[in-house]
């Protein structure tokens, strides 16, 4: 029996008056805790489906496993997907494992105008269970993996690539889609790997991994671990920034960072990208975030969206136990909202929370892959917020639990809060039930709250995954920008727009560029033309931010045509608006993605990196060629 719940509220400070969020159903069968979460449209009806992973309610729908010898065993996590199939969602088991907390990157990795992703986990790389890498679409509603080529400074193909989170955005100002990258583990001999870098496309299906050093302290890199990224640009200078959080795992305690005599085992760093300043080279660096005004914080979670609406993102961040906050020991929560500013020197950042109603609010949502979701749900174009987790104290003066907070924005300002079904060890999930752009709050994760759930009903506690309905009205689907110019200086390609006089300060946009041979040299996480135009293939800020204007470097000669569409705050796309097409060079349509070169000399490494002599008879070596245009590939060859 479906059982729908309004959630009345108690009396409150500042409780909201707004129309309740009610529970539409549970689901338990494919219910979990510690999960990843991938909104992507994946059957290409212009619909959000989900891909998640993590730990059952019980193992009766565990991933079937298969040792060294053959043997099978049934496990207590699984991965599932989540489809629309025209009238509701059909829940199946996805054909690859991820394990506890996946991470994506979502676009169109390969330029055949399909979505793909990239996932990223904590399962150890000894987890022979668990894939991670490139999923591509296949346009058929499947994916087929293939490993992510990570290429050292010196050219070398790692035998394995895994961190443990990652994010995409074009680092180096080429037009390709980057990955960032953080996390570490342990190999399957044991051995410890801290994976945080920049890893610039390639083009050709590699990536090259840079500013290995940018999360460092001391003579060794951060191991992040329970952490969180996500890719920004929080100056808007056109150049691509992230943002880190997480535990720091060091097993070395002397490489750990040490604030005000005492050593930090967590942090939450903000690199910026100097861009032009550094001549072609893409170098980051930690802007000390965590020093002033905000705190070192792990296993919480943040968001980067403009929620004052003023053109520039501001960040919302907490955690657990900031050592310069609360007494040592003591693993009470903290949350900060920052306001950003432009300034000559790139941006600051002021603390607004005392006047937020979720100061001094110790809310935990033991940090999973989406903790904390900002998206503007009750359609006024405002970044809004949804905070689940254990609550201390909550906001009603009910005792505490594991709640779900829903803070409306107001003109940049949470001074309302509407308590919601909440959990923790979870994640926030939105669904649009056959209408693109609708937001359906969803969560999965494990609740005791007996506000909502009670074990003599249908609606139970413990591990679950809650659907519920917006009682809001959507948002109009916003408007594209205009005035679209572009001009070419030799191999420079600059971009430019303008903002639709509808659209709010805190937009954000999408682009895409396409050579005449139809491969997308800069692909988009949305269909580009037909009865779709412009409709999302996943839940996310677009990729060139909240900038008006990008200069690319480096492209290829080539006939292509490009457009950029708006994203709202409620993370819906315009139609595209097109530009004028463009050549650079010789023009003729070649393949950007795609080297023509010929082969001019090989060399030959064994899978530790060690160069050999020649090619050899037999065995599994990696295989670097260079090519006449001075570009090379990198591949492993059976011989």
């Amino acid at each position: 029996m479906k059982k729908n719940l309004t959630l009345a509220l108690c009396a409150a400070v500042a409780a909201s008056a707004s129309a309740a969020i009610t529970v539409d159903r549970q689901e338990l069968t494919h219910s979990l805790i510690y999960p990843g979460i991938c909104e992507i449209d994946i059957n290409g009806d212009g619909i959000l489906d989900m891909i998640y992973s993590g730990e059952l309610r019980d193992n009766t729908q565990g991933r079937i496993v298969e040792d060294a010898e053959g043997n099978e065993s049934q496990i207590n996590f699984n991965t599932f997907q989540m489809v629309w199939n025209g009238s509701s969602y059909d829940i199946s088991e996805f054909p690859y494992y991820f394990g506890n907390k996946p991470y994506f990157a979502v676009t169109d990795w390969n330029g055949d105008g399909l979505t793909d992703f990239i996932a990223a986990g904590e399962a150890s790389q000894g987890q022979s269970t668990a894939v991670f890498g490139l999923f591509v679409n296949k346009g058929d509603g499947t994916f087929e993996h293939q490993p992510l080529k990570v290429l050292d400074a010196d050219g070398t193909l790692y035998d394995i690539y895994d961190p443990k989170c990652v994010d995409w955005a074009d680092y180096n100002s080429d037009g390709r889609p980057d990955l960032v990258v953080s996390g570490w583990k342990n190999d399957a001999e044991g051995e410890r790997h801290n994976y945080n870098a920049v890893l610039l496309n390639n083009g050709d299906g590699t990536f090259t991994e840079t500013n290995t050093e940018v999360l460092i302290y001391g003579s060794n890199g951060y191991e992040f671990g329970l952490n969180l990224l996500t890719a920004a640009d929080l100056n808007n200078d056109g150049y691509a920034d992230f943002l880190v959080q997480g535990n720091i795992d060091n097993a070395d305690e002397a490489d750990k960072p040490v604030k005000n005599g005492l050593s930090i085992g967590r942090t939450f760093v903000a690199a910026l990208n100097l861009g032009a300043e550094t001549e072609g080279e893409t170098i980051l660096y930690d802007l000390g975030l965590a020093d002033s005004p905000a705190h070192h914080y792990g296993h919480g979670g943040f968001e980067v969206a403009d929620f004052n609406n003023d053109g520039v993102p501001d960040i919302f961040v907490g955690g657990e136990s900031p050592r310069d906050v609360y007494p040592d020991g003591n693993f009470a929560y903290n949350w900060q909202l920052l306001a950003g500013r432009i300034t000559n020197d790139g941006v600051s950042y002021t603390d607004i929370t005392g006047s937020q109603i979720f100061n001094g609010k110790d809310i935990r949502p033991l940090n999973d892959s989406k903790p904390v979701r900002a998206i503007d749900y009750n359609g006024n174009g405002q970044y809004d917020l949804f905070v689940p987790g254990w609550t201390v104290g909550c906001l009603d003066g009910s005792e505490n639990t594991q709640a779900g907070w829903f803070f409306p924005n107001t003109n940049g300002a949470f001074t309302e809060y509407e308590r919601v079904p909440g959990c923790s060890e979870g994640g926030v999930f939105f669904t649009e039930n056959g209408v693109s752009g609708a937001r359906h709050y969803g969560f999965l994760g494990q609740s005791w709250d007996g506000k909502y759930f009670d074990d003599e009903t249908d609606i139970v506690k413990g591990r679950m995954m809650v659907f519920t309905v917006n009682p809001y009205t959507k948002a109009a689907r916003p408007d594209a920008p205009t005035a679209l110019a572009v001009n070419v200086d030799g191999t420079s390609v600059t971009l430019s727009w303008e903002a639709a006089a509808s659209s709010q300060k805190n937009v954000t946009y999408e682009y895409y560029i396409k050579d005449n041979s139809g491969k997308y040299y800069h692909g988009v996480p949305a269909f580009v033309g037909g009865d779709k135009d412009g409709v999302r293939t996943t839940l996310a800020q677009g990729r060139a931010f909240q900038n008006t204007a990008l200069t690319l470097v480096n492209v290829p000669d080539g006939d292509y045509e490009w457009g950029v569409q708006t994203v709202n705050a409620g993370l819906e796309g315009s139609v595209f608006a097109k530009g004028g097409n463009f050549r650079v060079g010789a023009g003729s349509g070649v393949s950007a993605s795609v080297s023509k070169a010929t082969a001019v000399s090989s060399e030959y490494f064994d899978l530790q990196g060690r160069r050999l002599n020649g090619a050899p008879e037999s065995g599994v070596v990696v295989k670097k060629t260079t090519m006449s245009d001075g570009t090379t590939t990198v591949a492993k060859v059976v011989m």
